[in-house]
């Protein structure tokens, strides 16, 4: 059971984003802040990381969590391959009931992946994994939704 305020927690944590956002040129290192931010912040984010479009793959990106042997993930594989072909963000409850899950660790139970845009085309995730079932609802949804707009905006800057 979460026994946290999410968001309290999601108020807070958004400005600390757009604050790297605006202080930090270094994309890499502005990724790894990010993914700080929300790993040490939210206690039922258990693997915090991004994946990039890059030559029509998912690559993974800067992350906090357990070690992952999907590196590379095609556009529909998975629930972060499902995320770009889909164009949306998918909340999966209980990734034991999904047929097309890629398991990167027997601990995680839930996930959420929410697509990164830049103009109408998706150049990235954020991809989150909990070791509790059904971690993640409409407030997660909204908060991490508006973190990608962040990262968003300051690709479309770069």
């Amino acid at each position: 059971m979460i026994l946290v305020d999410k968001k309290v927690i999601f108020e807070r944590l958004l400005p600390m984003v757009e604050k790297a956002s605006r202080e930090i040129d270094d994309l890499d290192y502005f990724y790894h802040e990010v993914v700080k931010i929300l790993d040490s912040n939210v206690p039922y984010y258990n693997w915090t990381g991004f994946y990039f479009m890059q030559d029509g793959l998912l690559q993974l990106g800067p992350y906090i969590g357990r070690p992952t042997e999907h590196v590379k993930i095609k556009v529909g594989q998975g629930i972060c391959g499902r995320a770009v072909a889909e164009n949306s963000t998918i909340v999966v409850d209980d990734v034991t009931k999904e047929e097309n899950y890629l398991a990167c660790s027997i601990e995680t139970k839930s996930e959420i992946v929410v697509p990164i845009r830049v103009g109408d085309e998706i150049v990235g995730e954020i991809d989150i994994d909990s070791d509790e079932k059904s971690a993640f609802d409409d407030d997660d949804r909204n908060f991490l939704e508006a973190v990608a707009d962040i990262v968003s905006k300051k690709l479309a800057n770069k």
